[in-house]
């Protein structure tokens, strides 16, 4: 029996040197490159020349936002649901890497026969059976690094729903601050609007003005009101939004208060370089990961055209008619795959025009990455010019609505130029605080564009 097994696996080393002589390995680009560079430079520079190891949102000051973010972070079932898929990768890795090893089961088996009623053989073995496929080209190897890969790639998109769930708490907390301020310019504006309606109607009274003013003024004041409700409909499904984005089923009740206010944002955030966002921003990391994953596909799909060694065998204890006593033997395999009518090429070709497929999506994934950081610095850049043209406006309209009230006061004109100028600057005071609400989202925009860092620490 010795002599035979020595001589079998002299066979086997003998086809597997001759295998590996014929044998040409895949290799793995890591890590892989987009299909187009990018410039040195953002068209835009920032004062701050360090990567900051904070969290992208302490940037804004606010420690109810900071709050709020890290509640959703621990509650929000977009997360859940993205770290359930991570745990799945983790578990197809298990699996994968655990074919690297060999398999051993026990067995057992109890044979008895009958002829004509007389029993006559009785044969019991119980043991251990062995099974081990010698991954001589990789082929197990390559489908453990597909798997490994692409559980990289899951938990980079886990990262990528935190820094989008981080991004939406923060546009919904500025946007429910953004109501609560409208609010507040509105009752401001509201009790304007009244002290011009006392005054035309105790110029009307006295004889010095008609009743038009008295008329158009009430116009004024009612147009105002109206404004209120939608106002704090908006607010009301800001809160919902925060409510639904930290967890929780909406409670109508209040996150953000009259003393919350915008975040004084003046300095860039550091920018670094476009090619800083292949490592900076969690989906094109992921989306690298899958790269590298269907790399691996490729090397799976060509060793599978490659013989497979197998080794399997098994130690036990028989009791039986021959023999009783303990057994063991050692078989091994090789199956080189012959005819398969082309199945196993097409698999190779299907695979490797997968990898094609997913580095043309990674690549367009960078160019857009940087397509959003210049879009955030340029939106940025441009609005604080018009805010800075605004703001020159509304301190003219403040002025001619002095001086306009002043001349209807001193009965030197009508009531339309008052009405005119104080609809004008009314108008523009709700036009600032939209404004400057949509500056606070280009540069949360920016963040989320350049993949700021979630970690806390």
């Amino acid at each position: 029996m010795a002599i035979w097994s020595a001589k079998l696996l002299s066979i086997l080393f003998i086809l597997f040197g001759l295998a590996m002589g014929g044998c040409q390995f895949h290799r793995i680009d890591l890590p892989p490159k987009p299909l187009k560079s990018a410039g040195s430079s953002f068209s835009d520079s920032s004062t701050v020349q360090t990567p900051s190891v904070h969290a992208w949102w302490t940037d804004f000051g606010d420690a109810k936002l900071d709050d709020l973010i890290q509640r959703s972070l621990d509650g929000n079932l977009d997360v859940l649901r993205a770290v359930a898929r991570l745990d799945q990768a983790a578990a197809l890795t298990r699996q994968a890497e655990a074919l690297r090893l060999p398999l051993v089961d026990i067995e057992t088996r109890a044979e008895k026969e009958w002829i004509d009623g007389d029993s006559q053989k009785r044969n019991l073995r119980a043991g251990g059976a062995l099974s081990w496929e010698i991954d001589v080209f990789n082929r197990i190897g390559f489908a453990a690094l597909a798997r490994q890969s692409e559980q990289m790639a899951r938990a980079e998109d886990l990262e990528a729903v935190r820094l989008s769930l981080s991004a939406e708490v923060a546009g919904a907390y500025y946007d429910a601050i953004s109501q609560r301020r409208q609010l507040s310019l509105l009752q401001r504006q509201i009790d304007v609007d009244r002290n011009l309606l006392e005054l035309t109607e105790l110029r009307f009274s006295g004889g010095l003005s008609a009743s038009v003013d008295v008329l158009q003024q009430s116009s004024q004041l009612a147009e105002t009101e109206s404004l209120v409700p939608p106002t704090e409909a908006a607010l009301r499904l800001s809160e919902n939004r925060l409510d639904v984005l930290l967890g929780e089923a909406p409670d109508a009740r209040n996150r953000v208060d009259d003393e919350d206010a915008f975040a004084n944002i003046e300095d860039l955030p550091f920018l670094g370089v476009p090619s800083d966002l292949l490592l900076n921003r969690p989906d094109l990391r992921a989306l690298q990961a899958e790269l590298v994953a269907a790399d691996a596909d490729i090397g799976r799909a060509i060793a599978e055209r490659l013989p497979r060694i197998t080794l399997e065998g098994a130690y036990y204890y028989e009791n039986g008619p021959v023999f009783t006593g303990p057994a063991a033997f050692l078989l091994g395999s090789l199956v080189q795959p012959l005819l398969d009518w082309g199945a196993r090429k097409a698999e190779v070709e299907r695979n490797r025009a997968l990898y094609v497929e997913r580095l043309a999506t990674f690549s367009q994934a960078y160019l857009e990455a940087i397509e959003e950081v210049e879009n955030a610095l340029y939106q940025e850049r441009q609005q604080r010019v018009f805010l800075s043209r605004l703001e020159d406006r509304r301190r003219i309209l403040a002025q001619t609505v002095e001086e306009t009230r002043d001349r209807y006061t001193s009965g030197l004109t009508d009531f339309l130029p008052v009405l005119n100028a104080v609809q004008e600057l009314q108008r523009l005071e709700r036009v600032i605080l939209r404004q400057i609400r949509d500056l606070i989202g280009f540069r949360i925009r920016l963040h989320r564009a350049l993949g700021g860092a979630v970690a806390t620490s």
